[in-house]
């Protein structure tokens, strides 16, 4: 990659859940960009193979171990990144789960279960990494949503409503941070090919049922979506705030 081409060089970014899926392709991205990329996630030899790979790619990277859903261990992260990398330019709010359950049968506990991983979590998250942010000036939030915060869809309502909470957490923090120079703006892919669609899409009705309620007939990549990342973390997109960016093969403006 060329010297033009590393438009995050210098700059530190945090990826949570970067062990797998559209969090370490962000995370890959981001290296490849020039940014110095801490990669976190609760499963430690994962997310170290991926720091690992990204290092072997000519990329800088560390591994940290983090569970969003504790404030302590975000602040304890966020320090530990900050003495190995430095201050931090870009966080990528990433970490997320997400099952299918009947709304009757969804439990108080996996409720907030999902409330806590999807959206609270980048809550705390944004929240750590702001002050050292609005004291150098500027930096860039990048929050993981979903076509799914726009959309109802059965037996997904946590799922769905922790989603739709990323899109008014993206638009608050914006607004109250941009005198700052805080850029806070959300990333929404549709069906991507991950582990939790492979395996949805390993019954061949839902796969023809997916496919023909995506305008491109077809899944998105990982890879896909790490440029959009770049594009968000990068002097690019300097005049953008508060925005929901949807990736999903038109699959939201055709129903």
């Amino acid at each position: 990659m060329s010297d033009a081409e590393r438009v995050l060089a210098g700059r530190v970014a945090l990826v949570t859940g970067a062990s797998r899926g559209i969090g370490r392709a962000i995370a890959m991205a981001l290296g490849a960009a020039g940014a110095a990329v801490a990669c976190a996630a609760r499963t430690m030899d994962q997310v170290e193979a991926a720091a690992a790979e990204m290092r072997a790619g000519g990329s800088a990277a560390r591994a940290f171990r983090l569970d969003v859903t504790r404030t302590e261990e975000v602040a304890a992260t966020v320090r530990a990144v900050e003495e190995a990398l430095g201050p931090i330019d870009v966080l990528v709010n990433n970490a997320g789960i997400t099952f299918p359950r009947k709304s009757l049968e969804l439990t108080d506990e996996e409720w907030e279960r999902m409330l806590s991983t999807n959206l609270t979590s980048m809550f705390r998250c944004a929240r750590a990494v702001a002050p050292s942010m609005i004291a150098r000036g500027g930096g860039r939030i990048i929050n993981l949503g979903s076509m799914w915060g726009r959309m109802g869809v059965p037996q997904f309502a946590a799922y769905c409503v922790s989603k739709a909470g990323v899109d008014a957490l993206t638009r608050c923090l914006a607004v109250e941070w941009a005198r700052h120079g805080i850029r806070v703006n959300s990333l929404a892919p549709g069906y991507i090919r991950t582990d939790f669609s492979t395996e949805e899409m390993a019954d061949e009705r839902i796969r023809k049922l997916i496919l023909s309620k995506i305008p491109m007939r077809r899944l998105g990549e990982p890879d896909e979506v790490g440029p959009l990342a770049v594009y968000l973390a990068s002097p690019a997109s300097e005049f953008m705030t508060g925005q929901t960016i949807y990736l999903d093969g038109g699959q939201t403006i055709a129903y």
